[in-house]
């Protein structure tokens, strides 16, 4: 079919961070209008709530105890960043997952990727060599390398959050050279500037306007490969990795202003009643996730967080707008797939908490999926679950391209025609015993586990989107129906991809 492929990618945007999801509150006019040409997902689920592991099955079409990449700071596995043994090498050592961009690049595409990947660390020894890792962005000499990297003949990338960014990676290098006013204002900024909540260092508005921005840069960079650098002889698939709304929550300075006193969206659980009735949010509260409360904030605190986020949200959907204008100018919206979607969500003072971490909970699994495939038959929106293991397939079959065996996620389209029940699953863990659960989700409700301490969960989203009812007490044939479901996916799913040094 030949047709072209642009996933536009968030870091940490929940499902109703958008006006198309039902927030009446939200800025987000371009991506609501991609939405009533697309077809909306309304239970597109992450594979996991952090970043790296939802990366990873986002692109490969495995869950994580497929890819192996549990949490972060793992690699996913590639040759280039195993040291092996040369004497010893047979040369089949290292297994390796194929990417979305590899299965693309196999069937001809021109395959290239702006911003955030994630697909390796961000912290480590610069000896280890990842062009992730953000010591190594920091080296201006950074700039002379743009791939290839796990499928994508070409990269750019930027580096961080919130204003880090401006300090290295391609983005900075950029801002560096052409605007390097900029990048002093940054830094005197980060080290001395007002704060809108006292004692929280990691808000406030940016010195950098909208129009330097790394969400206007990524759009302008897409632009530039559209019209200028692209192959005309070969479709393309473009990945458009922005790094916000995760934070630090440092917005455009003119951004801030334009939206000013908005009104945003109730937290749910805004009380804190929903957590103190979670025996799962408890144990994870009183321990290493302490930091996460917000309890200590004000409501017009809290607010302030919500609507920068919301700031954040507009000038991607500001970039959305520039990107689509620039394929609309090429005469490539028939020809192009368009897919809009995030990696996982954030509490956002939902139970009275903030950012993410290894926890199974809706408002950190459940993430907007919005794909715009005119010539296909998919209806405007879906209720049933999706997760996004089955992006890859999905797009395999919209555009006629071979998948590669093995995969854990399914061509969605064909469910959908075919009316069949499908599940979607997500796999946490930080690394100890009682970090590890396991997610389910049906039509309607969320099933929750952790076998370590033998904790379930099971909510009703029907009737408690915010998961502050825990029903599992109530219904145990449904949560052993669905704790079967998660026994059986774990047996099919359980096959590790990892670094192998030597034949023994």
């Amino acid at each position: 079919m030949n047709k072209n492929i642009v996933l536009i990618h968030a870091d940490q945007l929940r499902h109703d961070s958008l006006g198309c999801n039902g927030n009446p509150y939200a800025v987000t006019p371009n991506i609501d209008r991609l939405a009533s040409e697309s077809t909306v997902f309304d239970r597109h689920i992450a594979s996991s709530p952090i970043c790296m592991p939802s990366r990873a099955s986002l692109l490969t079409g495995l869950y994580p105890p497929g890819h192996n990449v549990y949490t972060n700071g793992v690699a996913l596995n590639r040759k280039d960043y195993v040291k092996v043994n040369d004497q010893f090498n047979t040369g089949n050592i290292i297994q390796e997952p194929v990417t979305m961009a590899d299965m693309f690049a196999n069937a001809g595409y021109d395959t290239v990727s702006f911003g955030k990947l994630h697909l390796t660390p961000n912290i480590s020894p610069v000896e280890y060599a990842y062009h992730e890792c953000w010591k190594l962005m920091e080296d201006r000499s950074y700039e002379d390398w743009h791939g290839p990297y796990y499928g994508f003949r070409y990269v750019d990338m930027t580096l961080g959050h919130g204003e880090q960014p401006c300090h290295g990676g391609h983005y900075g290098a950029w801002l560096k050279k052409n605007h390097p006013d900029f990048c002093q204002e940054v830094m005197k900024n980060a080290e001395s500037g007002p704060r809108p909540i006292p004692g929280k260092g990691d808000l406030y508005p940016s010195p950098v306007p909208s129009t330097l921005h790394h969400s206007t840069w990524l759009a302008n960079r897409f632009s530039s490969y559209l019209g200028n650098e692209r192959p005309k002889d070969k479709p393309f698939f473009a990945f458009i990795g922005f790094p916000d709304p995760h934070h630090p929550f440092t917005p455009s300075y003119d951004i801030v202003e334009k939206l000013g006193d908005i009104e945003v969206k109730e937290p749910f659980d805004s009380l804190g009643e929903g957590f103190r009735n979670s025996e799962v949010l408890r144990k994870f509260m009183s321990g290493q996730y302490a930091n996460l409360s917000v309890a200590d904030l004000t409501e017009d605190q809290r607010k302030t967080i919500i609507r920068y986020t919301y700031a954040m949200v507009h000038q991607i959907d500001i970039a959305v707008g520039k990107i689509l204008e620039a394929i609309e100018k090429a005469g490539l919206m028939d020809d192009t797939i368009i897919v809009f979607t995030s990696d996982h969500g954030d509490f956002l003072c939902d139970h009275q908490l903030l950012y993410k971490r290894e926890i199974g909970s809706n408002v950190l699994l459940h993430v907007p999926f919005i794909i715009r495939a005119s010539y296909a038959e998919l209806p405007g929106r879906v209720v049933s679950p999706m997760s996004n293991c089955d992006v890859m397939p999905t797009l395999a079959a919209l555009t006629g391209v071979a998948p590669p065996e093995g995969l854990h996620g399914v061509n969605i389209a064909e469910k959908l025609q075919k009316d069949q029940e499908h599940h979607a699953f997500a796999f946490c863990s930080s690394g100890t015993p009682g970090s590890v659960n396991y997610s389910i989700y049906d039509r309607e409700h969320r099933l929750g586990w952790y076998p370590h301490d033998n904790l379930v969960e099971l909510f009703d989203h029907g009737n408690d989107p915010g998961e502050s009812v825990n029903l599992a007490g109530e219904n145990s044939g449904l949560v052993e129906c669905m704790k079967d479901e998660i026994r059986e996916r774990m047996i099919r799913c359980y096959n590790p991809i990892i670094g192998r040094v030597g034949p023994w």
